[in-house]
């Protein structure tokens, strides 16, 4: 079969360009594992993977056309085309430079308290909530829904699906003390239209994005908040 992978050094090249590499298929063949023979038997490719299990986030790319998490991205035995993950600078062929967004996002995900917790709230742990903390450690942070939300395209000061979810994380965390749907309304929760592209892409399936931008929009209107102008 025939990988079109596209590469591009920004210290070397002036801009990207496709190479094909002829990669024999087998049963079951992910899309990995084609970039992995091509890298030992073709050329040194610059790549990124950890876990082969859907929970690094690190192997996150566009396989033709589509976010996807090349460790459990099965191809057929025809012609695909392999890209760096959409709408990131590219650091080196198909490894992006997430840093921006993963350092906004784990500031988002951060607890805020006011004061100390105590044993009794620990006790009393609000249990309804189990369900979309448990949905949301699912998150690898691998950017795949961000890349592809046509309202952060739009607009920069959107923050973006990826880190919204530390939003949302903290928003069900009854511990956390911080004003969350204000949060979400800052960082304009509203310019997002909604379209579901995040959870289309999003390789972990226990995670419904529009849920929670739903919920966050409910509580921030009961609060009484407005959302920027959009």
């Amino acid at each position: 079969m025939k990988i079109t992978i596209k590469r591009f050094d920004p210290t070397a090249d002036a801009a990207p360009y496709d190479v094909d590499y002829e990669v024999p298929h087998h049963d079951k063949m992910t899309a990995l594992e084609a970039i992995m023979y091509i890298y030992e038997n073709e050329a040194p490719i610059a790549f990124d993977y950890a876990c082969h299990a859907r929970t690094c986030g690190r192997c996150a790319m566009m396989i033709d056309g589509r976010a996807e998490f090349a460790c459990i991205c099965a191809i057929d035995d025809g012609d695909h085309t392999i890209e760096p993950l959409a709408n990131y600078p590219v650091i080196h062929d198909l490894i992006v430079d997430k840093t921006a967004d993963r350092t906004l996002t784990s500031q988002l995900y951060e607890r805020v308290r006011f004061e100390e917790l105590d044993i009794d709230q620990l006790n009393t742990f609000d249990m309804s909530v189990t369900e979309q903390l448990f949905e949301l450690e699912w998150c690898t942070r691998c950017g795949c829904c961000t890349s592809v939300c046509p309202a952060r395209t739009e607009n920069n000061d959107y923050v973006g699906p990826m880190a919204m979810l530390g939003t949302a994380y903290r928003f069900y965390d009854p511990f956390d003390q911080a004003d969350r749907p204000l949060e979400a309304v800052k960082n304009n929760l509203w310019s997002c239209i909604m379209c579901g592209k995040c959870t289309e892409v999003c390789n972990s399936n226990e995670i419904d994005h529009l849920k929670y931008w739903q919920e966050l929009r409910d509580a921030a209107e009961t609060a009484g908040y407005r959302p920027r102008k959009v």
